[in-house]
């Protein structure tokens, strides 16, 4: 069959199109497929965690006796809320001598001498009838901002508390002695020394975690609406091909 010129440059064009569309059905089919590759990130969800600090105080020792010339010895456990992390401690010792004897000039003041202990870090301090000292221990960092995925929010949660699971407590140990002030020739102000009281107070810092679901929607296209507009483009031009034949 003879084609004119003019047909010959319509078909060789059509051809070309045709290709070219082919070409572009291929790789949108492969992008479709790595899409899938990766689908199952689209399952979980994206949640940001960050940090607010508090600060609460507590009694460790209340008037707590210690007899003269005895050691004292204990351990004691700072307790943060749970799911937290415990990032600093600070520890008061409060004492005051019961003095027996004043005239003039005071006598027979007692020395307390006291040690405090967390891991490898000790604090000691010996104190002459009275004393008010603060003692500072860092037990973790201050945790970072930052983010996690998961299916659910319970799922973020249990991730996130994993994480930091037990960091929300430290054990101290604490020695005191009482050395009595009075002289072996003063015996009986010496046996009405019967000991002191000291008190011990905590100030701690820790930090609870607020959780906040990310928007997902990063103007991904739907599917359908991709497609549609693909195949509505390939039907114009076949009929705008044909209307431009008739036309020539």
């Amino acid at each position: 069959m003879y084609l004119k010129k003019n047909d010959k440059i319509i078909l060789l064009v059509g051809v070309v199109i045709i290709i070219i569309a082919g070409v572009g059905i291929a790789m949108y089919n492969v992008e479709d497929a790595d899409d899938s590759n990766i689908g199952e990130d689209d399952l979980f969800d994206t949640y940001s965690y960050y940090w607010d600090d508090q600060t609460m105080e507590k009694s460790i020792f209340n008037e707590k006796f210690v007899g003269k010339s005895e050691i004292f010895e204990d351990s004691f456990t700072i307790q943060a809320p749970a799911n937290s992390i415990l990032t600093r401690v600070e520890l008061t010792l409060s004492w005051m001598d019961d003095v027996t004897y004043r005239g003039l000039l005071s006598k027979g003041h007692d020395t307390l001498t006291m040690e405090l202990s967390y891991n490898s870090k000790m604090e000691e301090g010996s104190f002459t009838y009275e004393g008010n000292e603060s003692y500072y221990f860092n037990i973790n960092s201050m945790p970072d901002t930052d983010i996690v995925k998961a299916e659910s929010q319970g799922d973020a949660e249990d991730i996130i508390e994993g994480i930091f699971s037990g960091q929300n407590t430290a054990t101290f140990d604490i020695k005191i002695n009482v050395q009595t002030g009075e002289k072996f020739w003063r015996i009986l102000k010496r046996m009405q020394d019967k000991g002191n009281d000291f008190d011990l107070t905590a100030s701690y810092t820790y930090y609870t975690y607020a959780l906040e679901m990310e928007n997902n929607d990063d103007d991904d296209m739907k599917e359908t609406g991709d497609d549609d507009s693909f195949n509505h483009k390939i039907g114009e031009f076949y009929i705008n091909l044909g209307y431009g034949r008739g036309m020539i």
